[in-house]
């Protein structure tokens, strides 16, 4: 993944989605003869080091997420890396926060218990959560699970501004209309290997997708995004 890129990875339940984004935080040591590279360093420099670079969003997240604190204190508790805020955050760090909210168009949501917002409202704090350190890497697994079409398609508006000024995107899903025009490339996954890569103009295609889905499928493009319009006979 270079500097300039975003990658959606896309597969199957079971294809192995959840076990790249494990390698990819660290929590699983690649088999022998495999290594995990992050930002252009060949050697270890340390999982925490890593793990300050890269922001994470997803709904199984949200949903562990069990501290009712007010949305501005979740946000905080991004600098820590905590699911509750349990240190004072300094006045840089609170109007960062403040900052943060404010551009995702949820100030509002600061004084507001967590357990109290609607799935949509909480799924963007837990946003302006993972970019309060100013990530290089933003991951989202399956961020949109859960929300309704028209939070969807908010969401997906607010990561496609989000790409223009801030992290390079990983966008875990398998569902192929959330593939925003931001996105430049595309992984699949299939049964544990990688079944295809490249760039989103060669990769999106029906024929691609019905081979990695195991479904034959038809896809239509419109206005940069892609939309399943039925089997492919």
């Amino acid at each position: 993944m270079q500097a300039d890129e975003n990658w959606a990875l896309v597969g199957n339940n079971g294809s192995g989605k959840t076990t790249f984004l494990r390698l990819l935080f660290g929590d699983l040591i690649p088999a022998f003869g495999g290594a995990v590279h992050w930002f252009g360093c060949r050697g270890f420099a340390g999982l925490w080091r890593v793990r300050a670079r890269i922001g994470f969003v997803s709904a199984e997240y949200q949903s562990g997420y069990d501290k009712n604190i007010t949305g501005l204190e979740v946000v905080q508790s991004g600098f820590f890396s905590s699911i509750g805020l349990y240190e004072k955050p300094s006045r840089a760090q609170r109007q960062t926060a403040l900052r943060e909210m404010d551009s995702l168009g949820i100030a509002h949501l600061a004084g507001k218990r967590f357990h109290a917002m609607s799935y949509g409202e909480a799924r963007r704090v837990l946003l302006a959560r993972a970019l309060v350190n100013r990530p290089d890497v933003l991951v989202l697994d399956e961020p949109c699970a859960g929300l309704d079409i028209p939070t969807r398609e908010l969401f997906l508006e607010t990561l496609e501004d989000l790409s223009r000024t801030k992290a390079r995107l990983i966008y875990v899903t398998h569902h192929i209309e959330e593939i925003i025009p931001a996105i430049t490339h595309v992984l699949y996954l299939k049964n544990g290997t990688i079944a295809h890569q490249g760039k989103k103009a060669d990769m999106v295609k029906s024929e691609i997708l019905s081979e990695v889905l195991g479904c034959r499928l038809a896809l239509t493009e419109k206005d940069g995004r892609f939309w399943i319009t039925g089997r492919k006979r």
